[in-house]
C-alpha cells in the first residue's frame, strides 16, 4: 500500500498548500503568479487523473468480445515472485490462463517476464512451471525471459512472434485486471491487434495499483 499511502499523503499536502495560496492576504504580483499556476496546475492533474483512471476502470470490467478462433498468441505478463514462488498478483494472471488455456488447446502461448531483485529465476520460468504442472502441453509454451517491464514484455513478445513468421498477429494479453488498458495501449504501438482478459489480485493491491497505473499511462504517452 505504500504507493498508495505516498498519493494520498502528497494530496493532502497540495490541498494544504492550495488553501494557504487563497487565505493569503498578502497583495504581491509574484504570490498571485504562484496562486494561479498552482491551482491551474492542480486542476489539471486532478482532471487528467479521473479521466484516465476512467479508461482504466472501464477496461479492467468490460466484457471485451472476441473469436477465440481469431486469436493467433495467448501472452501472459509477468508480475513478480518470492524467490520461485508467483506473487499473488502473478498467480491471478497464472489462473486466469490457465482457464483459458484449457477451454483452448491449440492456441499456443508466450509467458513473458525476466528475473527481478529477490527472484532465483525469471518470471516466465516460474509461469511456465506452474502452467506445465497443471495440465498445459509444454510444447504450446514460449519462454521470453529478457523484460523487466511491460513495454519490454510486449516489445520482445512482438518480435517472437515475427520471427515465428506471424505478420500481425492478433493476440490475448492476460494480465491483472488493472493492468489491461495499458498493456492493450503498448502492444497496439507494436503492431499486435491485443484483446485482453483480467486476473483476479488481492483487493489492497488493486487498490494500490489501480492508483500507480495512472503514473503509468501517464509514463507511456510521455516517452
Amino acid at each position: 500500500m505504500s504507493f498508495g499511502v505516498l498519493f494520498i499523503i502528497c494530496n493532502v499536502i497540495a490541498m494544504v498548500v492550495i488553501k494557504w495560496l487563497l487565505n493569503n492576504k498578502q497583495r504581491s504580483h509574484t504570490l498571485a503568479i504562484v496562486r494561479k499556476l498552482v491551482i491551474f496546475g492542480y486542476s489539471l492533474f486532478l482532471l487528467s487523473f479521473i479521466t484516465v483512471e476512467g479508461l482504466i476502470i472501464k477496461e479492467a470490467y468490460s466484457k471485451e468480445i472476441y473469436e477465440t478462433e481469431e486469436i493467433d498468441f495467448v501472452i501472459i505478463l509477468g508480475a513478480g515472485l518470492r524467490g520461485e514462488e508467483p506473487s499473488k498478483t502473478l498467480q491471478g494472471r497464472l489462473d486466469a490462463g490457465l482457464t483459458f488455456l484449457k477451454e483452448n488447446q491449440d492456441i499456443p502461448v508466450i509467458v513473458s517476464g525476466g528475473q527481478g531483485p529477490g527472484e532465483t529465476i525469471t518470471e516466465a520460468e516460474a509461469m511456465g512451471t506452474f502452467l506445465v504442472e497443471n495440465g498445459v502441453d509444454k510444447e504450446r509454451i514460449i519462454y521470453e525471459s529478457l523484460s523487466t517491464d511491460t513495454d519490454e514484455n510486449l516489445k520482445f513478445s512482438g518480435e517472437m512472434m515475427t520471427q515465428l513468421g506471424m505478420e500481425k498477429p492478433k493476440v490475448l494479453i492476460i494480465t491483472s485486471d488493472y493492468h489491461l488498458f495499458r498493456a492493450k495501449l503498448l502492444a497496439n504501438d507494436y503492431g499486435l491487434t491485443a484483446y485482453g482478459l483480467g486476473g483476479d489480485s488481492p483487493f489492497f493491491v488493486k487498490v494500490n495499483y489501480y492508483i500507480r497505473e495512472y503514473f503509468g499511462v501517464v509514463k507511456d504517452f510521455v516517452l
